[in-house]
């Protein structure tokens, strides 16, 4: 049943960002003739625009420098009232963490245990270790070296960065003695949770720049957001984590995907600009 579900989620994303994607590339190109539009109507803007007209093949990479620091504040803000909820012992979010901890245990079932046992093993150290490392062998002989480069810091560094933030924070996990599977370390935040977020979004950057249908695109996206939720879960109803944890993971996750990503996007635009550049002179 729960892997009928997984499809179904899978495919209801996919629709939706299958439609949406185009729409909002469509409104981007929309604002761009607005402001282009807007610089010939008003004399003083548009004397501002032609001093900076050297710098309008840049415009773009500022676009993408913009986004990426809202985004990023916006997870980092929401990882941080986590955080502090954590590092207070909220009783409110204690009571959530419990009650949600309880309903998961009372739901448990042979099927579920599958599912669930296999989102796990999917997520954890080594099934991303053993997809990372395929997917990494593939750019090998493609020769994509900065894909390469990009994918292991991305996930290299997203894995120093969780065990940094369970040293910090020490929370204990839930009471072992009933969980589903055996686990080690720290609770706050949730490696599978960070660890899946930040690989399969980064795989899910790289089917982007592959693949040129809106359709795989959108795919890719919706199949990465699938998993990490199904990851997520699985920590919580096997026991191992509290949903606390699993949500601080996706979001820290997030947060450094989302980073590493405008990084990357960013040198490669400027890269082809200058070259660009170097070859018209």
């Amino acid at each position: 049943m729960l892997f009928l579900l997984f499809f179904a989620v899978f495919l209801v994303l996919w629709g939706v960002l299958y439609a949406a994607l185009p729409v909002l590339r469509h409104a981007g190109g929309r604002a761009a003739h607005a402001a282009a539009a807007l610089s010939m109507r008003y004399p003083h803007v548009k004397r501002l625009a032609a001093h900076a007209g050297r710098f309008r093949d840049y415009l773009p990479v500022a676009l993408i420098l913009a986004v990426g620091a809202v985004l990023t504040a916006w997870t980092g803000d929401g990882f941080l009232d986590i955080a502090e909820l954590v590092h207070a012992k909220s009783p409110l979010l204690q009571q959530m963490d419990a009650n949600v901890h309880a309903w998961a245990a009372s739901r448990r079932s042979a099927d579920a245990t599958l599912f669930f046992g296999l989102m796990s093993t999917l997520g954890g150290p080594g099934g991303v270790a053993a997809i990372l490392g395929l997917v990494g062998v593939a750019l090998v002989v493609a020769r994509r070296w900065r894909w390469l480069v990009y994918l292991a810091v991305t996930a290299g560094g997203g894995g120093l960065l969780d065990l940094e933030l369970k040293r910090y924070f020490a929370r204990a996990r839930p009471e072992l003695a009933e969980a589903l599977r055996q686990a080690h370390g720290y609770s706050f935040p949730s490696g599978h949770a960070m660890g899946s977020t930040v690989a399969f979004f980064a795989l899910s950057y790289l089917a982007f720049r592959f693949f040129t249908a809106w359709r795989w695109k959108a795919a890719s996206l919706a199949l990465a957001t699938t998993f990490v939720l199904s990851v997520a879960l699985s920590r919580v109803y096997l026991g191992v984590h509290w949903i606390s944890d699993v949500g601080a993971g996706i979001v820290a996750g997030l947060l450094w995907v989302t980073a590493t990503t405008v990084a990357y996007e960013t040198s490669r635009r400027v890269r082809l600009l200058r070259a660009l550049r170097a070859k018209r002179s």
